[in-house]
């Protein structure tokens, strides 16, 4: 069965004449008739019959008619859906750690949005080394991930840029003496710590710092939970300048910097070299790194 056979069997069903339907198809009369004979010798079945000169189905018409219908209706949403992906809409899926997740790409990706309302978006936040797997086996098209200023945590296969960059800040609970200084790495060291899980970009950074793999009073597997637990007296943290701006700002959490924890960090973008890509992927990607203020 070919989609036009079932297209001109809908319309002499509808039409109940054979005349009708070829002036709807724009198509001689005994072509319109070939075309559902060829049909029912096709199936093996009789779909019409004339009757007073008018067509009707059936049994095995009207049931052909009912998933015919359906059929089409399928295939004008398939057209639509991507005529939508060549005009530039269309799901794109994006990986992130947690620090650009929550307080990075809502910003750069509320621009796009705006100008692209046929564009789904889907955020998976994860660890750096799950969003590499992500990537690679094409789960996700777009990874964010922190990493040190003058080398990406990942190379070879990859297209890289960046968003930007950030610090990481010790984060002390509101009113605490030592905030708003430089901290040693042996202060950070002796100090009840509470951390992100091991396989964090933080604690990576934190690790490579103090030389040993750090014990804290507390892992948690969230920013807003390390913070919540630095707030309520539990200890102190390393997180990004970011992620903490808000609580400082209205006097909730203080923050102190510690020089030897090795300077900015940069937020980097990744997509695979190989890979064939949508309209909505490409432009989301350009408008990533357009929107860099």
């Amino acid at each position: 069965m070919q989609l036009g056979q079932l297209k001109v069997f809908q319309v002499v069903a509808q039409s109940r004449t054979f005349t009708a339907a070829a002036a709807v198809l724009g198509r001689s009369q005994p072509a319109i008739s070939m075309q559902v004979r060829a049909l029912e010798q096709e199936l093996g079945v009789p779909l019409v019959e004339v009757v007073h000169r008018r067509i009707q189905l059936t049994a095995a018409g009207d049931e052909l008619l009912r998933h015919v219908d359906r059929v089409l209706r399928g295939v004008e949403a398939l057209d639509r859906a991507m005529e939508t992906m060549r005009g530039g809409g269309g799901r794109v899926r994006i990986g992130a750690s947690a620090t650009p997740s929550s307080y990075l790409l809502p910003y750069r990706l509320a621009p796009f949005v705006r100008r692209h309302p046929d564009v789904q978006i889907t955020l998976s936040v994860e660890n750096p080394a799950a969003l590499r797997e992500l990537l690679e086996s094409g789960a996700i098209d777009v990874a964010v991930a922190m990493g040190a200023l003058d080398t990406p945590p990942w190379q070879g296969g990859f297209e890289i840029d960046t968003l930007g960059t950030e610090e990481l800040s010790i984060v002390l609970s509101a009113g605490d003496p030592r905030r708003n200084r430089d901290w040693t790495i042996a202060e950070l060291a002796a100090a009840p710590l509470v951390l992100r899980e091991s396989e964090s970009h933080t604690r990576v950074v934190l690790q490579r710092a103090l030389g040993h793999e750090p014990r804290p009073v507390m892992e948690l597997a969230s920013n807003e939970a390390v913070k919540r637990a630095v707030a309520a007296g539990l200890g102190v943290a390393v997180l990004s300048r970011l992620s903490v701006a808000w609580e400082v700002e209205a006097g909730r959490l203080a923050a102190a910097t510690c020089p030897d924890l090795g300077g900015p960090r940069r937020v980097y973008t990744y997509r695979g070299l190989s890979r064939r890509r949508l309209p909505v992927e490409e432009a989301l990607w350009q408008a990533l790194h357009d929107e860099l203020t």
